[in-house]
């Protein structure tokens, strides 16, 4: 034991537990009065530290001192919370031995007291971590809102934690998906949510040294960061090993560190935001592909509403048409235009795929169709058409197109803007193929183009197609082409059109079977009927 003055004992550091209520002073004086048939002329007191008496009890024959106290000090842990006064100082002899004693028994007292003190504080403390993910997850729950869910961590640990200054952090969704590899990108990949950017500078930095903040005990980079200017505690975003972001809390360099407890919640908060971030931007994107499906969907059936629905009535002419997108959408289109006594048929393809490709065939289409009604020459037709679409034509962006008149006389005259040749198959198997006349549409709004003829007897097919037709390939790559098509065609040579057609489509989808469909698919016939008459 080492003696010490009453005022060290009564000092004024302050201490985390009281004495008061590790030791209330009932039950001090209950101990203090177990040893009082021992103490015989010696008087003990307990203080507090501010050197009030606690609890007391004297001796039988004590007498006021005539000399000062003497005492010792009494531990909770490794803080002060008071001491044992024992006036006056006892000699050698049995009192030394029951102050001794005495002292040892409130020593345990206080270990005791202070060991149960620590454990309910420790039940405690998982209760109200327990409550805190409860009542986190129940309000996280009922919000789908990526942004939300971190700033809502951030705000529960803030009420709990206490620090004076934090943000969130989240990947940028802009640079890849974040349920994968690009939560695992640089720095730059983040986006502040919440915090001022002067309180993330620190942040930023360690970012900077650090791709991946995946580590919790990055405390220790962000204090290095900013010369330990501020207290730091870091808990990063994980959902299925991808990094989503991370939440932050900063405090004051005056003020304590940051406790090993405080690290726990905020990464269990972290962890639990991370899997409800990471189902909420799944949620998003789910609801993004839908829309974007119904859009599609939309899409396709503004676009088949613009195939031709039926023939216009035109005589001497049996025509079918075929239109079949690779995709939601196409760039392929064909149309049937009744230009005065005679059947405009146009076969077009865009060269693109996609949305961008579906909304330049329906510019075209309606192109085609204005010019139409006010020239009556192919050539003037396309040439117009070409002129007006090459001002809305994207950079590589261009248009294929064959366009016919079919006159009731037989005669067919022709535009082929860089498009695959059609083709004639007379009625005795002879195949004629009709070559281009001028450049793509789109390309050049000055460009012009050539007209050409060709007079198809009775029986006579014309055969105007895509190339998604001809290039269309098996499950082994090999593609259907030109010779197929021509077997087919001349196979059915002398059935209605649409019977051809239909052949030709039948053998298109025996050829291709399981394989993916890579372009677009369209195909018109025209088959010269018997003129009346004998005509």
């Amino acid at each position: 034991m080492r003696a010490a003055g009453a005022a060290d004992a009564a000092g004024s550091r302050e201490v985390p537990v009281a004495l008061r209520r590790l030791l209330p002073a009932r039950e001090a004086a209950g101990l203090l009065e177990a040893f009082a048939p021992l103490l015989g002329r010696l008087r003990v007191r307990v203080l507090r530290t501010d050197g009030i008496t606690h609890a007391e009890v004297a001796g039988e024959g004590w007498c006021p001192p005539g000399s000062g106290a003497t005492s010792w000090p009494l531990h909770a842990g490794d803080a002060p919370v008071g001491a044992l006064a024992v006036d006056p100082g006892p000699e050698a002899g049995p009192e030394g031995a029951v102050v001794a004693a005495l002292l040892a028994g409130l020593q345990r007292a206080l270990a005791d007291a202070f060991a149960q003190r620590a454990v309910a504080a420790e039940t405690l403390e998982r209760y109200r971590e327990i409550h805190l993910l409860y009542r986190v997850g129940e309000a996280l729950s009922g919000t789908l809102d990526p942004a939300a869910v971190p700033c809502r961590v951030l705000q529960e640990a803030r009420g709990v934690i206490d620090g004076v200054g934090g943000g969130v952090w989240l990947v940028a969704e802009a640079n890849g998906d974040a349920a994968g590899d690009a939560g695992r990108g640089a720095a730059g990949d983040l986006v502040v949510v919440e915090g001022a950017p002067a309180e993330a500078d620190a942040v930023r930095e360690a970012a900077a040294m650090r791709a991946r903040l995946t580590d919790p005990r990055v405390a220790a980079i962000l204090a290095a960061s900013d010369g330990g200017a501020e207290h730091h505690l870091w808990a990063p975003l994980l959902s299925r090993d991808a990094w989503l972001g991370g939440v932050w809390l900063t405090r004051s360099a005056a003020a304590p560190v940051f406790a090993a407890g405080d690290l726990k919640l905020l990464t269990a908060l972290a962890a639990q935001a991370a899997a409800f971030l990471d189902n909420a931007r799944l949620h998003q994107r789910a609801l993004a592909q839908e829309r974007l499906e119904q859009e599609l969907r939309l899409a396709f059936e503004v676009q088949a509403r613009l195939m031709p629905a039926e023939v216009p009535a035109r005589g001497g002419w049996d025509v079918a048409g075929f239109w079949r997108p690779a995709r939601e959408v196409s760039g392929d289109f064909y149309d049937l235009l009744p230009v005065g006594d005679g059947l405009g048929v146009v076969v077009a393809d865009v060269a693109d795929k996609g949305m961008p490709a579906a909304l330049f065939m329906a510019v075209t289409r309606s192109l085609l169709r204005a010019s139409a009604a006010i020239e009556r020459e192919p050539a003037l037709t396309v040439a117009n058409t070409n002129r007006l679409a090459a001002l809305d034509a994207a950079d590589g962006m261009f248009v294929t197109l064959w366009y016919g008149m079919l006159d009731p006389d037989g005669r067919v005259r022709y535009v082929n803007a860089g498009h695959n040749p059609p083709l004639v198959v007379r009625v005795d198997g002879r195949i004629e193929r009709l070559p281009r006349t001028g450049i793509l549409v789109g390309w050049d709004p000055e460009a012009t183009f050539g007209e050409a003829a060709v007079t198809l007897a009775a029986g006579d097919l014309l055969v105007a197609f895509t190339d998604g037709i001809t290039e269309a390939r098996d499950p082994a790559g090999a593609e259907f082409g030109e010779a197929r098509l021509i077997a087919t065609v001349a196979e059915h040579r002398h059935a209605e059109a649409r019977v051809v057609l239909e052949a030709v489509r039948q053998a298109l989808d025996a050829f291709v079977a399981a394989a993916p469909t890579h372009d677009d698919c369209t195909l018109v016939i025209a088959r010269r009927l018997t003129p009346p008459h004998g005509g």
